[in-house]
């Protein structure tokens, strides 16, 4: 009877436990694998750094990554390149296991932005595939670098 009881108890306390955590992906689709509460304080705040393009020009590139009160991940990518300073929200962001997989359109809306990249402490480097929006052809391909900025690092 006591082993019974001991089973009981611990069933509910694995459903009490997983419950909560099932219904917020049930709520979130997408926000399932997004990661740990610990994981995501390392992801969130600013990341600068550089990209290169196929010809090897150079140039800023930073990210802000954050996650809405929903648990989803939002992300801003701010980039200099021949027509100056520009920005763009993701359109689709993930980041999950040590890996960042996002989209975002140029500011004419012509053209999509795949990037990916993989963390490695407090530095994130990946590549971005440029494409038609609506189409798989890729045009441009390139590389990037990035680093937590000082005050993401100490929550300021």
């Amino acid at each position: 009877m006591q082993s019974k009881l001991f089973q009981v108890v611990l069933l509910i306390i694995a459903l009490t436990g997983t419950a909560p955590s099932v219904l917020v992906a049930a709520e979130n689709p997408g926000a399932g694998g997004q990661g740990s509460a610990a994981d995501d304080k390392k992801y969130v705040g600013e990341w600068a750094g550089s990209y290169s393009g196929p010809n090897g020009d150079t140039d800023k590139l930073s990210y802000t990554l954050s996650k809405d009160e929903n648990g989803k991940w939002r992300g801003t990518v701010k980039w200099v390149n021949q027509n100056g300073e520009n920005k763009a929200d993701f359109k689709s962001l993930e980041i999950a296991d040590g890996k960042m997989k996002g989209k975002i359109e140029d500011p004419n809306g012509e053209m999509e932005v795949a990037i990916e990249g993989q963390f490695q402490g407090d530095k994130l480097e990946g590549t971005f595939a440029v494409s038609p929006k609506g189409s798989t052809e890729v045009v441009e391909k390139g590389s990037w670098k990035a680093a937590k900025s000082p005050a993401a690092k100490t929550g300021q």
